[in-house]
């Protein structure tokens, strides 16, 4: 008997073969909303901001109070206000009350300017004078109840005597010293009961000038 005609069923298509390295598309996810300019701040920015605060404030008082210790700029360049002149007269008879020395108050020619004058008690007592000279040099006067060495090396390190000779009847000392390379001169003098340094970066005859001064108000 002939076999009866038949059709062979189709085999049922396969789906294609995922990779297993490859990763399975996963669902779309939502883009991130952007901030609110309402939000509130968070606790980690406001502790940033208090300490960016904090250090604006420390570094403003530090400014400060380094302006009130050192000026602005150095010594010699700064003038004097013109409400803060100094009185020296007035100064010296105050210090004059107490030192155990007569109390020098130079009397200067037109052109010097005073810029601070100041007693220290204490062991070794002092009377300390600083003018500008008519060139703007700083000239400083140290005095005491006598010549010292402490007073001589703090006036000018290292200092060594170039020549002595009189001024006013006074025994004085042309010394020369300083540091780092900067040369400084200084007339030191000595009396009956008092010595002083006048010294600066000055040339001989202004600090001659001035050490002549000191010595004729000592008198």
């Amino acid at each position: 008997m002939p076999d009866a005609d038949h059709e062979t069923p189709e085999a049922p298509e396969r789906a294609p073969a995922v990779p297993f390295d490859e990763p399975v598309p996963q669902p779309d996810e939502p883009a991130p909303q952007p901030k609110s300019a309402y939000e509130l701040p968070s606790k980690k920015n406001t502790i940033l901001r208090n300490m960016v605060w904090a250090l604006v404030l420390t570094m403003a008082v530090v400014v400060v109070v380094g302006i009130a210790f050192f000026g602005v700029g150095s010594e010699p360049e700064r003038e004097p206000l013109a409400n803060s002149e100094l009185d020296i007269a007035a100064s010296a008879e105050r210090a004059g009350g107490v030192a155990p020395f007569p109390v020098a108050v130079p009397a200067v020619d037109e052109g010097w300017t005073e810029r601070s004058a100041r007693y220290t008690a204490g062991p070794n007592p002092r009377w300390t004078l600083e003018y500008s000279s008519p060139n703007g040099e700083l000239i400083t006067l140290f005095e005491e109840s006598e010549l010292g060495a402490p007073m001589l090396s703090s006036a000018i390190s290292g200092n060594t005597v170039e020549e002595e000779f009189e001024l006013e009847g006074a025994r004085c000392s042309l010394l020369r010293g300083g540091e780092q390379g900067a040369t400084e001169h200084g007339i030191a003098c000595e009396g009956e009961d008092w010595g002083f340094v006048v010294h600066g970066d000055a040339e001989r005859a202004a600090l001659e000038q001035f050490a002549r001064a000191t010595i004729t108000s000592l008198d």
